[in-house]
């Protein structure tokens, strides 16, 4: 086959015939549906120029010598993979790649086939562009699924990292009440069987109350655990108006008890503006429980902590700080902050900030924390405020 000879017949013809190629495919690829044709149409002048450079270059290639037509292929075959990797680590979805590749694989070959029909070249012509589209096709759905296949290892690598990080801190958090429920059942069990001695009936209770306290923190262990496991399902509460300085007026009388056993300063200050937020009013006591027992445990004694609010009328949101003049955190801490069961606390669980952020943001607020070492932390939690509208006369109806 004098391969000179027919390039010289036949690649301006095939180079005029590209453009027809290249306008089919677009038309039907933007005309198929989705997410097909909005990826197309995102990327639509990139598909374009793309496809009509690698047509170019197919085309060229198509008379090449035997030996730098094998060359090319094998070139082609590591191109076409580094090209499927790049459209995986895109996150374009296989449906895309594969409809665009035999899409484009079929209009090629079809209009080829209708130039050269009466060729007898046609034979040589079509074996090598079959060829060539299928080395492009095969690897680059090769590259596709290798990178796709490494991307799921990677994810199922952290998935139980994650996995084994959570279990060995639940089972740390859960070992310390067992342990000390199972020390005072056999110390309550051997007063019950000692009958020689009078029962010490004030020392028994104090044994089940400690169980019982130690029950309890199972219990919000546990019910932190299904916090952060709860994924987008039905909730049962909803957002609703809330007057939010009472809310804190109890928060505040529910920490008293956190400050006399530190000897340190608790303050709240109000914000006279607006003081109606919409927020789920237990998942607010629990949120600012929470943040107020971290910020005092982060300050010695006489130390201080201030919790305020504000309104910011042209961010139509309220403000709850917490701040205080405590140890503070480092910045390469502040950025795992918010990962369950990282806590820079030596007794800590490292639950509660996660489970904070998760119900913050199932009210559609935000939870913004700074700090620096020395000198102490703030943390704001933004809630919407709840503003009024004007009543609309045909309506007949007030305000809600």
């Amino acid at each position: 086959m004098d391969w000179e000879a027919c390039k010289r017949e036949w690649l301006s013809t095939l180079l005029s015939v590209k453009e027809k190629i290249v306008e089919l495919h677009m038309r039907e690829m933007l005309e198929f549906g989705e997410p097909i044709s909005r990826y197309y149409r995102k990327y639509q002048r990139q598909q374009q120029m793309g496809i009509q450079g690698m047509l170019t270059e197919a085309f060229q290639q198509l008379f090449s010598a035997e030996k730098e037509y094998e060359q090319y292929v094998q070139a082609l075959s590591a191109e076409a993979y580094i090209w499927g990797e790049r459209w995986a680590h895109e996150n374009i979805p296989k449906e895309v790649l594969l409809e665009v590749l035999f899409n484009l694989r079929e209009n090629a070959f079809n209009e080829v086939s209708r130039c050269c029909e009466a060729s007898q070249v046609k034979e040589a012509l079509l074996s090598r562009l079959y060829h060539i589209l299928n080395v492009r096709y095969h690897h680059t759905i090769r590259g596709y699924l290798a990178s796709k296949d490494q991307m799921i290892s990677h994810l199922h690598q952290q998935k139980m990292g994650v996995m084994g990080q959570m279990a060995a801190g639940m089972a740390h958090e859960i070992r310390n009440p067992l342990a000390a429920f199972h020390g005072f059942l056999q110390l309550m069990n051997q007063s019950v069987e000692n009958t020689s001695e009078e029962m010490n009936r004030e020392q028994f209770a104090k044994y089940i109350q400690i169980c019982q306290h130690e029950v309890q923190s199972l219990e919000k262990l546990v019910t932190s655990f299904l916090i952060l496991a709860r994924k987008n399902e039905h909730l049962q509460k909803r957002n609703e108006a809330v007057a939010l300085r009472p809310l804190l007026e109890h928060v505040h009388v529910l920490a008293r008890h956190y400050v006399i056993e530190k000897d340190v300063f608790l303050t709240f200050h109000y914000d006279e503006g607006t003081n109606l937020v919409w927020a789920i009013p237990s998942h607010v006591e629990q949120i600012c429980l929470n943040l107020i027992k971290n910020a005092l445990d982060a300050v010695g004694t006489y130390g201080r902590v201030v919790v305020s609010t504000g309104f910011q009328p042209q961010e139509s949101h309220v403000t709850v700080t917490i701040e205080d003049n405590g140890c503070g955190i480092s910045q390469q801490r502040l950025k795992h902050l918010f990962e369950p069961f990282y806590t820079t606390k030596e007794k800590g669980t490292g639950i509660g900030l996660s489970v904070c952020k998760k119900l913050i943001e199932e009210m559609d607020g935000k939870i913004i924390v700074e700090s620096k070492e020395g000198i102490g932390t703030k943390v704001e939690i933004r809630l919407t405020a709840v503003t009024f509208t004007a009543p609309n006369p045909e309506s007949g109806h007030a305000p809600g």
